[in-house]
């Protein structure tokens, strides 16, 4: 007991050494006096050391458990300095001066005090140290074979619901651009100020410079302010906005549409293969240009200009048809997005010679199966490239070992993001059998309550959050076919035929109540027994949709409404 005793101080200074050294803000172990508190700490640690390895009555045991401790403290110590040199590169000269002294003032202790570490207690040490090791080893060794269970279980509940991994695999193609793709990358350069690919990516790397974008960046923002919400009606007033900037550059943007639009959908390249670091689109810079197409319509419908604000909803629609089919998941809710902020601006454009409720239930079965595929794509990149997050974890600077060296940081973080890769891959193909079964689509909350569970049960930070993306997909269809009613009823009542319940091509469970009031020259829609989910607004608020869906405001048209074929 009195080598514990004696070693106690050793390991109480040291602590507190460690926990400054890890808890410190940036720049703080720079100042001449806490350096030299500092030096002096470690000074009073080291001589602590040497005297509590004196002789004593207590048995080897004892003393080598005593020492073993005291090793590993003085390790542990520094490892955590090591790592705060790394982290703070400013504090380094005087860190490196501060442990220099203290260990040149250590060694001429245990110089004058004769405090020579004998045989007997190094061997002591190793054979202490020994047992944990061992123990360590069986633990990691075990931690391994576990993840790689969970792994494999991945893999085969993927079989079982129909989505086998080798499958996907062998449906990998590099995707190449093509023209739309020069198009677009030159329109988002020159006009939104942005670049083709998301900064940081390889193909963005061999991109030029983005030059003086301080008019793009005007001409953005002004989009953005625009697209407020306004009233529920055909008669659009901008005149207390601002939309000069837009004003001068619409014949640009005018030419701009005109060209995607003579163009096939952009692609981007981009290969699975890459894993982590496949190069991916410039998602904001896609959104931008979203944002400013649907800002120039409504400024177009406010002149009356319905052609040219067809024409610029179009060409947003017609990047967004490029992006969705881009494989990984963020690509497809991007698409989603862009479509949502288009497709409403429809609204008061009038009904199109197309049946768009086919177009609508076309697309309904597209994103449901896009969505199965994103996510069997997630998790294919989970299994195969964890060695890529396991560095991003290694090196994330909000990371709870952020204060330990890269070396163990990266050594520590491998196992860990495996595990994290392989429970989110089990729970994704979990996710995605709940998404298959045709009863999800039928349930009040869309299957929430089977997702969530999933997730609590198996938590893992890199699993996907599939009930918001199934959600807010649902409701920008359900959005779609609420602006297609509209449409439709603008229609009816020019021709003065009588307006149609309507069923839901989204959910067959539901149906559209539309009301009409003829005085007002007016419609309502309301979607009956509309599930929980879009009730309570958890995705798509109020101001998500044209007019809220349950029936309490009303579209009022032009008096007499009239409508023209596009």
């Amino acid at each position: 007991m009195t080598s514990f005793l004696r070693a106690l101080p050793v390991w109480l200074v040291l602590g507190g050494v460690s926990w400054l050294l890890a808890t410190a803000a940036g720049g703080d172990l720079t100042d001449p006096i806490t350096v030299g508190a500092l030096t002096a700490v470690l000074l009073l640690a080291a001589w602590l050391t040497a005297i509590s390895g004196s002789d004593d009555l207590e048995s080897r045991f004892g003393k080598a458990f005593a020492a073993t401790i005291t090793v590993l403290v003085w390790f542990a110590t520094s490892v955590i300095a090591q790592g705060r040199i790394e982290a703070h590169p400013e504090e380094t000269p005087k860190l490196r001066v501060s442990f220099g002294v203290a260990a040149l003032l250590a060694t001429g202790v245990v110089i004058k005090t004769r405090s020579y570490p004998r045989w007997a207690t190094l061997r002591g040490i190793g054979i202490t140290l020994a047992v944990p090791a061992v123990l360590i080893g069986i633990f990691l060794g075990c931690y391994e074979l576990k993840t790689k269970s969970i792994a494999a279980r991945a893999e085969a509940r993927w079989n079982e619901i129909g989505l086998p991994m080798a499958d996907i695999e062998k449906t990998f193609v590099a995707d190449r651009e093509n023209g739309g793709s020069e198009v677009l990358r030159k329109i988002l350069r020159e006009e939104i100020g942005t670049r083709y690919y998301k900064d940081g990516t390889p193909a963005a790397a061999q991109e030029p410079e983005i030059g003086n974008a301080k008019g793009p960046t005007a001409l953005v923002d002004e989009a953005v302010k625009s697209l407020r919400e306004y009233p529920p009606t055909d008669d659009l007033d901008l005149s207390l906005q601002t939309v000069s900037r837009l004003q001068s550059m619409a014949p640009t943007m005018d030419a701009c549409y005109r060209k995607i639009l003579a163009a096939e959908p952009p692609t981007w390249s981009t290969d699975l293969h890459d894993g982590y670091q496949l190069s991916v689109p410039n998602f904001l810079g896609v959104r931008k240009f979203a944002q400013v197409a649907a800002a120039d319509a409504l400024r177009r419908l406010s002149n009356g200009d319905q052609e040219g604000a067809t024409r610029a909803i179009n060409a947003g629609l017609r990047v967004a048809d490029g992006i969705r089919r881009n494989p990984t998941l963020v690509s497809l809710m991007i698409g989603i997005a862009v479509d949502a902020l288009l497709s409403e601006k429809q609204v008061r454009l009038p009904a199109s010679s197309e049946n768009g409720f086919a177009a609508i239930a076309q697309d309904t079965e597209f994103y449901r199966a896009a969505l199965l595929r994103s996510m069997q794509v997630e998790a294919w990149g989970l299994l195969r490239f964890s060695f890529q997050t396991s560095n991003v974890l290694a090196d994330d600077p909000q990371s709870r070992m952020a204060f330990l060296p890269r070396w163990i940081r990266r050594m520590a973080a491998q196992p860990l993001a495996y595990r994290r890769s392989a429970v989110a891959a089990l729970n994704d193909a979990e996710h995605a059998a709940i998404l298959k079964s045709p009863e999800t689509i039928t349930r009040p909350d869309l299957g929430a309550s089977l997702h969530e569970a999933i997730s609590q049960a198996n938590p893992s930070e890199l699993e996907c959050n599939i009930v918001r993306a199934a959600m807010r997909i649902h409701a920008t269809l359900l959005l779609r076919e609420q602006t297609e009613l509209i449409r439709e009823a603008r229609a009816r009542l020019a021709e003065g035929r009588p307006l149609e319940t309507r069923q839901s091509v989204v959910f067959p469970q539901l149906h559209w109540e539309l009301t009409t009031d003829a005085e007002k020259s007016s419609v309502s829609t309301r979607l009956v027994n509309a599930p929980e989910w879009i009730v309570k607004g958890e995705v798509a608020p109020k101001a998500f949709w044209t007019i809220p869906v349950d029936g309490s405001v009303a579209w009022k048209f032009h008096q007499p409404a009239q409508t023209t074929q596009q």
